[in-house]
């Protein structure tokens, strides 16, 4: 299904639908496209990620965590099963990393392969509360399908996200084939820009690179229901475990908004709490942003030290 192996602007798309159309947006996303194949791949995803990988079958999806030996998060993965071969989605600009991570525990006898799929596969998103409302205008022969399960509808792949209940959804298509372009124009459903999914995403605390970094772990980024705590050994395993057993998670994702530019980094609120802007960028008259936060700041509104307002959501 692809081409060739791995050596070692996110054009994000943005559909602004009708008025009669349901309430969600589709973006183009320049996702990491990887493709395993050979012996026993989901074994090996299994050693790396914090999901359950190993029982991954044709036509099922997990959701995991690339993770270091402190429990930090570097990189989020989706896992698709076709046939032999296993179809992972992930972050863009963390690719490299995570493609050398993923290729160098391969044991010397087994016959596997990361092939890069950038070029052969498209990734887009339908995101927003009638995700599955849009999906079925687009395509109105599907019908209902489960979580951690994909549907295909010839070479396209559609599945949901496991974390956004419903809210997202992946579709997966092969670059030579125009099918899905083809409903998009059919059902008169504009595409729009990267700026776009920007405010989208941090209006619904979805991470991207800027949150995934390494440096956080998966609850300060509203990433916890991707570890599994039940499956055998990953690395930053024992640091997850230990954060459950004490439910010591202090931190959490929130959305900022300001009638002034928030500024990126570390900023200190009145009262003495600080929390660390990852993401911003203006929004109509207003900025929006992303921040992880000490879990005593909830919603409402918050000055800064300087005395700036802050909309915490």
């Amino acid at each position: 299904m692809l081409p060739s192996p791995v050596d070692a602007d996110n054009h994000s798309v943005d559909i602004m639908s009708k008025s009669e159309s349901p309430k969600a947006l589709v973006f183009e996303s320049k996702s990491s496209i990887s493709i395993f194949s050979g012996d026993g791949p989901a074994d090996h995803l299994n050693n790396i990620l914090t999901g359950d990988v190993s029982k991954l079958a044709d036509g099922g999806r997990v959701d995991a965590l690339v993770c270091d030996s402190n429990g930090r998060v570097r990189d989020v993965l989706s896992c698709f099963g076709i046939g032999d071969e296993i179809i992972v989605l992930g972050i863009y600009e963390n690719m490299a990393d995570t493609r050398s991570l993923l290729t160098a525990g391969i044991p010397w006898n087994k016959d596997l392969v990361l092939y890069d799929g950038n070029d052969a596969l498209r990734h887009f998103m339908i995101h927003g509360e009638e995700a599955m409302e849009l999906i079925k205008l687009l395509y109105p022969e599907i019908g209902e399908f489960p979580d951690n399960k994909f549907v295909s509808i010839g070479d396209v792949i559609v599945s949901k996200n496991s974390i956004s209940h419903g809210r997202h959804i992946d579709i997966i298509y092969r670059s030579d084939d125009d099918s899905f372009m083809a409903r998009i124009l059919e059902n008169s459903v504009d595409v729009g820009a990267y700026e776009e999914w920007e405010v989208v995403r941090m209006q619904s605390r979805f991470p991207s690179a800027k949150e995934v970094d390494g440096t956080h772990l998966p609850s300060d980024i509203g990433l916890g229901e991707l570890v599994s705590l039940n499956k055998g050994c990953y690395p930053g395993q024992e640091i997850h475990a230990r954060l459950d057993s004490r439910g010591s998670e202090k931190k959490h994702i929130v959305t900022i908004t300001s009638y002034e530019p928030i500024a990126l980094g570390k900023s200190r609120l009145e009262g003495g709490l600080a929390i660390e802007v990852t993401s911003a960028t203006e929004f109509g008259d207003r900025h929006i942003a992303l921040a992880v936060a000490p879990k005593q700041i909830s919603k409402g509104p918050v000055l800064t030290s300087i005395g700036q307002e802050y909309e915490i959501a």
